[in-house]
């Protein structure tokens, strides 16, 4: 139950799959470690779905079949398959619309879920692992939330998953296993989203503004540690099954805009806002489609959001090496490093 632990410096095995897997949105920031792990555990047909390829694909054990999931037939890149790691999702960062209250969340999230479980049902797969998030619990009764507090989304992101992930839980049946794990929010090299704005105004010096007084702990967790999760639940038993996500320690707002503020040795400072004021605010701006954020960010800003991981860690022995600041220091220092030379993911 405990929501921090240490980190662990030391180095995992690598996990086997001798038999192929189809990774779904292999080419994003979750994808690009869950093939990487495959590849490096020595799995010899990896097929990643998805409109854009990723590194490495085309040759050797990971094969590109660029499909889009709303439209295309899944099947072809399904067949012969014994798990199907289902990672495409459209979020809010994806570039799929000008503004987030443009984006498909409903035809990607819940449609594509649909159609690849038809698929993997038409192909006779062993095992779906979808990954989800950890927005389809909404505001939290109690930290740390577990996989059975209720599932009550505030926006259409975190609607949209959990509509899938009840479509999921539907077709769990004998001869197909169905897992759902739950991811806070990944920070990582390659994607950057709402977090842009506050990584410009740190190297720019320049005030970085919280909602409420930044004591709260956030939940941040690692690409690498999600992706072994996942590559672990794939292999876990017969039963049905859902595993939150985490890292191995939970930092304080403060805590981790900090340890960036230092690392470019900037000159901002931490200012806030009270929570009531800032999220009215934000809540006038979202009416007239012009908030920054969307109420399912903005409205646990403020709020203790950390997840409980005790099943992972002891029905799949999963443990995570990264802590929150670990994980937004490499976005950070990417960032640092690409920025006006590399798109955000």
């Amino acid at each position: 139950m405990g929501e921090s632990h240490p980190v662990t410096p030391v180095i995992q095995p690598p996990i086997h799959y001798d038999s192929p897997v189809v990774v779904t949105g292999g080419a994003g920031l979750l994808g690009r470690d869950v093939v990487r792990q495959l590849a490096e555990g020595g799995c010899r047909d990896v097929r990643v779905v998805d409109l854009q390829a990723p590194p490495g694909a085309g040759g050797g054990a990971v094969r590109h079949h660029p499909m889009d999931i709303r439209r295309d037939d899944l099947l072809p890149a399904f067949a012969g398959a014994r798990t199907v790691l289902h990672l495409a999702a459209c979020q809010y960062h994806s570039p799929l619309a000008p503004t987030t209250y443009r984006l498909p969340f409903f035809a990607i999230n819940v449609e594509g879920t649909r159609r690849a479980l038809d698929a993997a049902r038409r192909a006779a797969v062993g095992a779906f692992v979808h990954v989800s998030t950890s927005m389809v619990y909404g505001l939290p009764r109690e930290v740390p939330l577990r996989e059975d507090h209720p599932r009550r989304p505030l926006g259409p992101y975190g609607r949209s998953k959990l509509e899938a992930e009840r479509l999921v839980e539907a077709a769990h049946a004998p001869g197909l296993r169905t897992v759902i794990v739950r991811p806070p929010p990944l920070y990582g090299p390659g994607r950057t989203g709402v977090v842009t704005r506050l990584f410009d105004r740190i190297l720019a010096g320049r005030p970085v503004t919280l909602i409420g007084s930044g004591r709260n702990r956030q939940e941040l967790a690692a690409p690498e540690d999600c992706a072994r999760l996942v590559l672990l639940a794939g292999q876990g038993g017969e039963e049905q099954a859902v595993y939150n996500c985490g890292s191995a320690s939970v930092p304080t707002m403060r805590e981790w805009i900090s340890a960036l503020i230092a690392d470019a040795g900037s000159r901002s400072v931490i200012r806030t806002v009270p929570a009531g004021l800032m999220t009215a605010g934000l809540r006038l701006l979202e009416l007239a489609h012009r908030s920054p954020l969307r109420r399912e960010q903005y409205a646990i800003a403020h709020r203790d959001y950390y997840l409980d991981t005790a099943a992972a860690r002891e029905r799949l022995g999963w443990v995570p090496r990264s802590g929150g600041v670990d994980a937004a220091l490499a976005l950070f220092r990417w960032y640092r490093v690409t920025r006006g030379r590399a798109p955000g993911a």
